[in-house]
């Protein structure tokens, strides 16, 4: 039978987080946890890890712990949109990866020959790695999450504005070049 609550040291460890965490987003009201044991400890149901769930992709979304609360306690909330602007991210984030190891293969196998590499090769590994270090997001994934944006229904719309501060951050990134 699937588990149906987690203690909070359980939690912490399955979603790789630390008890010290799951004590702060209690404390500050973000994750309370549905349940108590008799003598007071936390349990945690599959709704809370359902919300820790949202919370951590809002979180890598770039967006603040308070912005993310006031995204929560919205109650237009629709947590579809955070999954797919999340699986975007996620899908960008390993074509970069994927770029990157290509990039290495042909490094390493060039100086296995005991060859030089070009300075063009250089430079377009150490912008790979650069990219791949910070949460780049390529200007067509911010046009394609703008564009989605527009398409909205403006209740959705005020919804998803809550995200761009991740975009407009990347926006200014991008033009720094």
């Amino acid at each position: 039978m699937p588990k149906t609550s987690w203690k909070i040291g359980e939690l912490a460890s399955q979603c790789g987080i630390t008890v010290r965490t799951l004590h702060h987003y209690h404390q500050i009201g973000l994750l309370v946890p549905s349940e108590f044991t008799d003598a007071g400890h936390r349990l945690y149901t599959k709704a809370d890890a359902t919300k820790l769930q949202q919370i951590l992709s809002l979180k890598q979304l770039g967006l603040s712990l308070e912005e993310i609360f006031n995204f929560l306690v919205n109650p237009n909330f629709d947590p579809i949109l955070v999954v797919q602007a999340h699986l975007d991210i996620i899908n960008e984030q390993i074509k970069l990866k994927e770029k990157l190891r290509d990039e290495l293969e042909q490094l390493h196998a060039i100086m296995s020959l005991n060859k030089n590499i070009s300075a063009d090769q250089l430079l377009k590994i150490l912008e790979l790695i650069r990219m791949n270090e910070s949460n780049y997001l390529k200007p067509e994934l911010i046009e394609k999450m703008r564009a989605l944006l527009e398409s909205l229904p403006e209740e959705k719309k005020l919804k998803m504005k809550k995200m761009l501060p991740l975009l407009m951050r990347q926006k200014s990134k991008h033009y720094r070049k």
